[in-house]
């Protein structure tokens, strides 16, 4: 079987305060006793083959790199002796600007990962104090040509954006400067205000306003032109590449492949059904080391529920649907909705035999699959249109 194998290591150096991740605080790491869980849930995961021989790895958190030296390699090497990496054609880890050393990323390289996400964010200053990040402009620009002198020859920047007290002028200038450092791979998120974070906190408050959503639009479009004319192309809502860089192991999950997570809050999928992880890392813990798999929420997935995740995702991607997929999902919905969302600049359908989203059709990918999924009957009632 085809899939994806994920590892979550939860701890940070700092606690950022928009994020809804498992995670623990760094100086309450117990990178022993982790190690020894991640071993223990392994062994009760994948007792055959199935999950034997990975095609991607990503070890996401938290923040990976925060493990020391020792503790990283020593992690490498047990995914390295526990799976079968024949098959491996991307192995990602998830790293932050703060506490990346040229020794930790030797042990990534020799360990055998091939491309690293680095987790900047922004490169305005009041922004990333906002974001509780603890590092600055400076330290992510030597934090990626840090990677790239290391070997890293394929390196993917998150960034933030419609953040309270960013600037247009400063999210397109580090954009730029991300474009002539040659980094082939962003992720743009748009800030999303998580329940029970301190950031939703602060919003219940008042002591945080959200940016309009026609303004963070706006700039979302600005970016992606500035990207398209620098040679990148938009291959997901969220995910700009330049050729030959975009993530294989994202792509698996777009394209409903299994996948296994191992670790506090990580998500697994067997092509039949779906299920997270115990998200409390004590109690993750605690459950692991008495014999129990940390499952929580398993739900079947019907093939009504593979329909349609099959729409939302696929309209995701600037690849889109083979049209005769798309009409087995959508039924005869689908011609009265193709002219409709082309009509309104959100698709285009050629050549004939696919269904693609334009640039304005990714930015809306949730309405117009709302739609789509409402008038095949999926849906109680149609979303806003585009």
């Amino acid at each position: 079987m085809e899939h994806g194998l994920y590892i979550h290591l939860p701890y940070c150096r700092s606690l950022c305060p928009y994020c809804a991740f498992a995670k623990a605080a760094l100086h309450r790491a117990e990178p022993e006793r982790l190690l020894a869980a991640l071993r223990r849930e392994a062994e009760m995961a994948h007792p055959t083959a199935a999950w034997g021989r990975p095609r991607t790895i990503f070890f996401g958190g938290g923040t990976p790199t925060a493990l020391d030296p020792d503790s990283l390699r020593a992690c490498l090497a047990w995914v390295r002796s526990a799976w079968d990496l024949s098959r491996v054609r991307e192995w990602t880890v998830e790293a932050n600007p703060e506490g990346l050393t040229d020794e930790k990323l030797a042990i990534l390289r020799e360990g055998g990962v091939d491309r690293l996400s680095l987790g900047i964010q922004s490169l305005e200053p009041t922004v990333l104090r906002l974001l509780g990040r603890i590092h600055g402009p400076e330290r992510a620009l030597d934090a990626m040509a840090q990677a790239q002198r290391a070997g890293f020859r394929t390196l993917s920047v998150d960034l933030m954006v419609a953040v309270p007290g960013e600037t247009e002028v400063g999210v397109l200038a580090g954009v730029a400067a991300l474009v002539d450092l040659g980094v082939p791979h962003l992720s743009i998120y748009s800030l999303q205000v998580e329940p029970g974070t301190p950031l939703a906190r602060k919003v219940e408050r008042g002591s945080v306003l959200p940016l309009d959503a026609d303004a963070a639009a706006d700039r979302y479009e600005r970016i992606g032109e500035r990207l398209a004319a620098a040679g990148y192309r938009h291959y997901e809502v969220s995910n700009w590449a330049l050729p030959g860089h975009e993530s294989r192991h994202n792509e698996g999950y777009w394209t409903r492949r299994p996948y296994l997570g191992l670790g506090p809050g990580a998500h697994s999928f067997n092509g039949a059904a779906r299920w997270r992880n115990e998200e409390d890392v004590t109690r993750y813990f605690e459950r692991v080391e008495s014999g129990e798999l940390p499952r929580e929420e398993v739900e079947e997935v019907t093939r009504e529920t593979a329909a349609t995740e099959a729409i939302f995702l696929g309209l995701r991607r600037a690849r889109g649907l083979r049209r005769r997929y798309a009409e087995r999902l959508a039924g005869a919905a689908l011609d009265g909705w193709a002219e409709w969302a082309r009509s309104a600049g959100a698709v285009r359908l050629d050549p004939p035999g696919r269904i693609r989203p334009t640039e304005r059709g990714l930015l809306v990918s949730h309405e117009i699959s709302s739609d789509l999924l409402a008038r095949s009957g999926r849906l109680d009632t149609p979303a806003p249109g585009c």
